[in-house]
């Protein structure tokens, strides 16, 4: 669709709504709350004002009622002039900040709230006042706590910095950050004084210590990183500096969290039998004056001999391991170059792809530490120096590393965070292995019917510790699980796959694809270091099969095309499997596969003519919303019944502004699209009523975030409509809400949106009669395809 800017105007007002009594005819309920409220800020009080810092934060949590945005308890009690809003916990806790001076303007509003309700509005309704409808909505007000900052204790710590010379490093969060205030402005003053007073202790904790944050290097988040020394005092030295270290982080308000640093592993698993080298596969080499995908992998090299390596794009040459500590990575590139040709059973992208080697990184801990002092942090910090001479349209890298942490179902890890400004900053979309259960921790193979697979999940005995990893809870990259053919076309689960959900509002992995398994009769085959080949499984393999079909895609379009409409194209055509697609497990299947698994290229690009896909892609300024008006395929109107029907998918993708102070609200602006249908009253009123809706149950602000995928950037719907009376007007509308206390970003949010029109009985000419209306109609359409620039051998 071109020109969509034409489709833009300002959507229809609404209602805002009146506060809301939440303790409606329980007045008595009502007294013994807001006392309970004043008896919590005293104990607040208490706490915050012996401390030596000048400011304190205070963690307000709302009931479950009161989880939307329009009772933030913000226009009365936590006014933003005098209680900064600077982060978010889990749904529904917010902190603030606050100082000696500002509690008790605090403790007067709730003081304040009328027991008893008596104003009526025009309708004589009683209205209650924001005050009682605020001190309603909370729940509790309390001051976080040492076991909110840590989950380790000093005796762990001592015990991992002896054991992972990769993670002498703790990852410390604060609530308010120098890159958080305004520049050039003497607001908060007390906070920037705190600041300074915190950076000078913590440095003068130990002489043993080194301490670097992130500053102004990475825009949407500030780390501070306390790195430990590579060679180890005694045992009594270094406890005692990790007992000043932690009581100085315990004490200190400006301490959100802080955590071990995370040691990075290979998302590969250990066989169950010995790995298979097999017979001799055709490798080809790339053909003179063929431009191919380039696919970046960042791992521990690949190998520079045998035929993969003529696949090669270009190396860093960074760790300069032998070819014998390359395996991994070599694995990964075989895959991307020849994995149709290993695999000819399984379900692989039927093009080749070159890649770009960035080795760095290397099993040996010693060595890594060597190269990089902050672990992971810093090798990060490479990859973003490198990646800006990456090779000209090389926008996708597979990631198939996983730092050993598990992602918080309530949070947003920072190493997620990192990927996502990297990802931003040089236009890639980072591909992620979702990483693997420990042998002691594998699951049972999937069973092949719904209730036993129910049944399986329900008794697993390590439920929680079979998370993804971080930085799986990426929020603009994708993140793949594994799956394993089993038979031929039929995929389950790999019994080693991690699982999500990895944060509040999204659905994590975002794919599967086939992992392999050693012991299968229908392994996952690629690339040795020696110029053969030889079985493979892990998630680190279903990674680069998801890569390669995403690089493929954006070779095939026309034009350097947005992110987003990568990104909506991959979701919109991923299929479940048939052993998932069961409506027993509609709300598990998708913590194992996420959306399914991907399309073919082919199938993305190449329309039948009983379907029409329509791609819009812009950038919805504020107070704006696409509004676009189209009629229903002529080709799926029965004029018997004078009814419709057809099959409808409908995808948004967009790249809303990220927060990762905000935790489990780290998304702060959300887009959605609707598909509505022209309906005419009695007496004549027109109005368009919603076609789409989600498929789960409840209306509460946790129902639609939970299952519903509110605030996450990416939501697909699915529907077959059988005989559907009313007119033949229809409207896609796509519109945007912001976070309470967050401006809606000055530059717009970009999108895609992806509606698929299709007849379900694959008879009628859609494509046809469905484009000769748009285009009737005035409405500029293109190919979104250009020249096939690459081609399987």
């Amino acid at each position: 669709m071109l020109n969509t800017e034409q489709y833009m105007k300002a959507p229809d007002t609404g209602g805002g709504g009146s506060a809301r009594d939440f303790y409606k005819g329980n007045d008595a309920d009502f007294a013994r709350h807001r006392e309970k409220l004043l008896s919590e800020l005293e104990g607040v009080r208490a706490q915050l004002i012996p401390s030596s810092a000048p400011v304190g934060f205070v963690r307000v949590k709302l009931q479950a009622a009161a989880l939307a945005k329009t009772h933030r308890p913000m226009d009365a009690i936590f006014k933003a002039s005098n209680f900064p809003l600077v982060g978010t916990g889990g749904l529904g806790e917010l902190y603030f900040e606050v100082t000696a001076e500002t509690l008790p303007k605090a403790e007067a509003v709730i003081r304040g709230a009328e027991k008893t309700v008596t104003k009526r509005n025009k309708k004589n309704e009683l209205v209650p006042s924001a005050a009682r409808s605020e001190v309603g909505a909370i729940e509790s007000v309390s001051v976080p706590s040492a076991k909110d900052k840590r989950r380790f204790s000093v005796d762990d710590a001592l015990s991992y910095f002896t054991g992972r010379p990769a993670g002498r490093y703790l990852a410390v969060e604060l609530f308010v950050h120098e890159g958080s205030l305004p520049h050039g402005s003497d607001d908060r003053s007390q906070i920037r004084g705190a600041l300074r007073i915190f950076r000078r202790k913590l440095a003068s904790v130990s002489d043993d210590l080194e301490v670097w944050r992130s500053g102004e290097e990475w825009k949407s988040l500030h780390l501070t990183v306390v790195k430990f020394p590579a060679e180890l005092p005694s045992v009594n030295k270094l406890k005692q500096t990790l007992v000043s270290v932690v009581d100085f982080l315990d004490r200190s308000p400006l301490v959100r969290r802080y955590s071990l640093g995370p040691v990075l592993m290979q998302a590969a698993t250990a066989p169950t039998v010995p790995r298979r080298r097999l017979a001799t596969t055709p490798f080809p080499a790339p053909e003179e004056g063929i431009e191919y995908p380039v696919v970046g992998i960042v791992d521990g090299g690949v190998s520079r001999a045998g035929p993969v390596a003529a696949w090669s794009a270009g190396s860093t040459n960074f760790m300069r391991q032998a070819d014998a500590e390359r395996e991994h990575g070599t694995l990964i590139a075989g895959l991307l170059a020849n994995g149709h040709n290993f695999n000819p059973s399984q379900p692989c992208e039927a093009y080749q792809c070159k890649f770009y080697d960035y080795d760095l990184h290397c099993n040996d801990e010693q060595k890594f530490r060597a190269n990089f002092d902050n672990g992971f942090v810093d090798m990060m910090r490479q990859l973003d120096a490198q990646l800006a001479t990456k090779p000209k349209r090389m926008r996708v890298i597979n990631l198939s590393l996983n730092p050993d942490e598990l992602a918080r179902v309530d949070g947003y890890s920072w190493a997620a965070a990192i990927l996502d400004e990297l990802s931003d900053k040089h236009d890639v979309i980072f591909v992620v292995s979702a990483g693997n259960l420990e042998p002691t921790r594998v699951r049972d193979r999937w069973p092949a019917e719904a209730t036993p697979a129910l049944q399986q999940i329900a008794s697993y005995p390590h439920f929680g510790e079979d998370r993804v990893r971080i930085p799986g809870d990426t929020a603009r990259n994708f993140t793949v699980g594994a799956f394993e053919l089993f038979e031929e076309n039929r995929t389950r689960p790999a019994l080693y796959t991690r699982r999500g959900p990895a944060t509040s509002a999204g659905i994590k992995p975002d794919f599967a694809h086939i992992g392999g398994c050693t012991s299968s009769r229908r392994p996952l085959v690629s690339a040795d270091i020696r110029g053969g080949s030889r079985t493979c499984q892990g998630t680190s393999f279903a990674a680069p099969m998801v890569a390669k079909t995403l690089a493929v895609l954006d070779h095939q379009l026309s034009g350097t095309k947005p992110r987003e409409l990568l990104t909506g194209l991959m979701y919109h055509f991923a299929q479940m499997p048939a052993l998932l697609n069961d409506k027993l497990l509609r709300d598990v299947a998708k913590d194992f596969a996420g959306f399914g698994l991907p399309a073919s290229v082919s199938t993305m690009l190449t329309t039948d003519d009983h379907a029409i896909t329509l791609v819009f892609t812009d950038t919805l300024k504020a107070g704006l919303e696409l509004s676009f008006d189209f009629t229903w395929p002529d080709a799926l109107f029965d004029l018997n019944t004078d009814t419709r029907r057809g099959d409808v998918a409908l995808t948004i993708a967009y790249t809303p502004p990220l927060d990762s102070q905000h935790q489990a609200e780290f998304a702060r602006v959300n887009l959605d699209a609707y598909l509505r249908q022209e309906t005419i009253d009695a007496e004549g009123e027109i109005t368009y009523k919603g076609r789409l809706k989600s498929e789960h149950s409840g209306n509460l602000e946790r129902d639609l975030i939970t299952h519903g995928a509110k605030w996450w950037p990416v939501k697909h719907y699915r529907k077959s409509f059988k005989k559907i009376g009313g007119t033949a007007n229809w409207r896609l509308v796509v519109d945007a809400v912001a976070r309470a206390g967050t401006g809606y970003p000055a530059d717009g949010v970009k999108f895609a949106v992806i509606l698929t029109i299709s007849d379900p009985k694959k008879q009628e000419q859609v494509f046809a009669s469905t484009r000769r209306g748009l285009v009737n109609s005035g409405v500029q359409l293109r190919d979104v395809r250009t020249t096939t620039r690459v081609r399987a051998r």
